[in-house]
């Protein structure tokens, strides 16, 4: 199997109990301006169970394809089911990039999958380019503590695989009228494939304040005294 028989990139569309997460919408973004500069198509791999509403906004958010698998035993995130789909997909694809948010999940999930695909792994990027020269994928993220950036290439292997924080980038304006194909496929899972089973879930309060999506965040510690010493903070 040659490098050149890999195409396409993929984006891991996260979902949580149906809901689409906005990482996903901004890997779109950026995975839409990979896929033009490389002329292939981008896809959204999308995990689920009854979620087809999802599949038809990531297709108004930039997809030319949706890939979605759909059976009960994905509707909640699991290492085991995931990693195997995944896998099983992208071993009959053949996918040259695939992007994963930095979230608990993607953190969970992208090294096991990169691991089992025997490809490599850049985590935390701030930024993404294409090497017009070789179509390798340019990975650049923080090192040595954020005193320099280092750009990193896996030139060797398929597919090349980064993981990237919320609001690195921007997400595309939805466009409701933008034409996709949304491809059911058949999740290659069963319960003895998944080694922990989801006993309950519990949501966060709806008026809780979500930090990750604060631009300035202001903490104080004991010394202030009370609330009023956030006033001269």
């Amino acid at each position: 199997m040659s490098i050149a028989d890999y195409k396409g990139v993929w984006v891991f569309a996260e979902q949580r109990d149906g809901e689409l997460q906005k990482v996903s919408l901004e890997l779109l973004g950026k995975g839409r301006d990979l896929a033009d500069k490389l002329g292939v198509q981008l896809s959204a791999l999308l995990l689920g169970s009854d979620i087809d509403s999802i599949a038809k906004e990531l297709v108004a958010y930039g997809a030319d394809k949706v890939i979605y698998a759909d059976s009960p035993l994905l509707k909640h995130f699991t290492t085991d089911g995931y990693t195997k789909v995944i896998c099983d997909l992208a071993g009959e694809v053949k996918p040259e990039a695939i992007l994963v948010g930095a979230t608990f999940m993607g953190r969970d999930l992208a090294p096991r999958v990169a691991a089992r695909l025997a490809t490599g792994l850049t985590a935390d990027c701030t930024s993404l380019d294409i090497d017009p020269e070789n179509r390798n994928l340019l990975m650049t993220r923080p090192a040595f503590g954020g005193n320099l950036m280092a750009t990193i290439v896996c030139g060797d292997h398929r597919p090349q695989m980064s993981t990237v924080r919320p609001g690195v980038f921007e997400k595309l304006a939805k466009d409701t009228g933008r034409a996709g194909e949304i491809q059911k496929v058949a999740a290659n899972v069963t319960e003895s494939d998944i080694r922990t089973k989801t006993l309950d879930v519990v949501k966060a309060l709806k008026d809780s304040v979500d930090i990750g999506e604060a631009k300035i965040i202001v903490a104080g510690g004991r010394g202030l005294g009370s609330k009023e010493g956030f006033e001269a903070l």
